[in-house]
């Protein structure tokens, strides 16, 4: 299931749950300036444990079962064990 920037925002501060029954709450979506037929965006995942980059399989109510390519950014600054992920979309949007 391919989801769309516009559901991924609708998500955002919600939770999600991975295959292994752990959580991340999806953070922040951001949106910088894209070439015209093009939809790139990141996503910015918390959790409370490190994981590995990888591929993971994740469950969300509105969103339903999905796939994302994690990338381990660290604890941005942060002293409250909180880890950080991000996803990365660059995508070409088909033509209507």
């Amino acid at each position: 299931m391919m989801v769309t920037l516009e559901q991924w925002k609708n998500c955002e501060g919600q939770v999600f749950t991975l295959e292994d029954g752990s959580t991340l709450t999806l953070a922040e979506v951001s949106v910088p300036s894209m070439a015209e037929g093009w939809e790139c965006f990141s996503l910015l995942f918390a959790g409370n444990q490190q994981r590995e980059q990888g591929t993971v399989a994740m469950r969300h109510d509105a969103a339903g079962e999905l796939t994302v390519f994690l990338v381990p950014l660290g604890p941005l600054g942060s002293n409250d064990g909180t880890c950080y992920f991000e996803a990365v979309f660059n995508r070409q949007v088909a033509n209507s």
